[in-house]
């Protein structure tokens, strides 16, 4: 057997959700799945895909238009602006897919990444899938989960190759400012670093507005520009994680040179139809992601109160993106992390995922707002002792 894969172990989500699916009506505040349906326009145009038998065989890079589109979309929306056509952007499967083909390209055995802690635990694997090694550096609570620049950059080795930024982030709901992104692009200048941005929650942002560091680096130098890896999903901003459908930017032609490989030898291109309906996503009505964000941040609300509300939870401010509530355990209650999100399965069939499950060793569990407002109201109740158990 691989001897990474037996190092590597399944995603400690995975094994709560299993046991949450196995109970009659779960609470499933432990996945990052939109309770909301693929809007319909986008739907009808895979269909119309189908029956326009688009079900051959695509360029391995992805469909022309939808490449265009993509390209069109980051230069209007996240100011990546020094692109210089569609073999810029690669479509992957799914925005997971696009990180992993990311460091596999640019990765060598030993190269450290620097990740924030906590972090998505998939990112972790996929870099120690590559052959990589992890340096995570604290998100800090006082900075409402974001990093201490002076100390990401004491973070930085001989042997660090990256850093692997995620804004808005899973599972904190922490967002980078755009200071903090000049700051980090004058670290991995000073260091020649790579820079991979992870924004899968790009357009579930409250208070502030999305930066995307890639278009920050447009008046830089053309060396380090090149060396920002944006990676893209629909699967958050239209609610088509079914669909897995994602895609990554770059400026650099060596680098799409080698990551083209990367695509060929993993999925050899991304479901033909599934592409059109991604073109639709782009270029129809965004009145859907508006309305999906203003509904996430109703449900931020709820929840924000009700986990304060609870015996053995505190949450000091709302998260400022994506749809995660990361929540400090109190000393009421007396076991760890873990045992608490067990007791939470055990005593309301409530979803939530410690904080070990993203590497990270504080008392807190993250809770995800996706799932539909009844749902959230359920989760409160049982929180504070107003729902029987079940």
């Amino acid at each position: 057997m691989n001897q990474r894969l037996e190092e590597i172990p399944f995603s400690g989500i995975v094994a709560l959700r299993d046991r949450l699916l196995k109970m009659p009506q779960p609470l499933r505040l432990e996945s990052g799945e939109p309770s909301f349906d693929t809007p319909d326009h986008i739907k009808e145009a895979m269909n119309r895909a189908l029956r326009d038998n688009q079900t051959h065989y695509a360029p391995s890079t992805g469909i022309l238009p939808l490449r265009e589109a993509i390209l069109r979309k980051v230069i209007r929306e996240n100011g990546i602006d020094y692109l210089t056509g569609p073999d810029q952007v690669v479509v992957t499967n799914g925005g997971m897919h696009a990180i992993y083909v990311a460091l596999q390209t640019i990765l060598n055995p030993g190269e450290e990444v620097i990740i924030p802690q906590p972090v998505w635990t998939a990112t972790a694997w996929m870099i120690r899938l590559a052959g990589g090694e992890l340096r995570p550096v604290r998100l800090q609570p006082s900075l409402n989960f974001r990093w201490d620049l002076e100390e990401l950059e004491a973070a930085v080795s001989s042997a660090t190759r990256a850093i692997l930024l995620n804004t808005p982030h899973n599972p904190t709901g922490g967002v980078l400012t755009k200071e903090d992104l000049e700051g980090i692009l004058d670290i991995a200048a000073r260091h020649r670093l790579y820079v991979i941005a992870d924004e899968a929650y790009e357009h579930i942002i409250y208070d502030h507005e999305h930066v995307s560091i890639a278009g920050l680096a447009a008046d830089r130098d053309r060396e380090l520009r090149d060396r920002i890896i944006t990676c893209f999903t629909f699967s958050k901003s239209y609610a088509m994680t079914g669909w897995r459908l994602g895609y990554l930017v770059c400026s650099d032609p060596e680098f799409h040179k080698q990551v083209k490989k990367m695509v060929l030898y993993t999925i050899n291109g991304v479901s033909t139809p599934t592409q059109w309906g991604g073109l639709a996503a782009l270029e129809g009505s965004q009145e859907c992601v508006a309305a999906m964000r203003d509904s996430y941040r109703e449900r931020r609300d709820m929840l924000f109160e009700g986990v304060n509300r609870s015996e053995y939870l505190r949450c000091e401010r709302p998260p400022d993106g994506a749809f995660y509530l990361w929540a400090d355990i109190t000393e009421s209650w007396q076991g760890t992390p873990s045992e608490l999100a067990e007791h939470l399965v055990d005593e309301y069939a409530l979803g939530s995922v410690p904080a070990d499950a993203f590497l990270d060793d504080r008392p807190a569990l993250r809770f995800s707002y996706a799932c539909d407002t009844e749902m959230i109201q359920q989760a409160i109740d049982s929180l504070s002792g107003k729902r029987a158990a079940v």
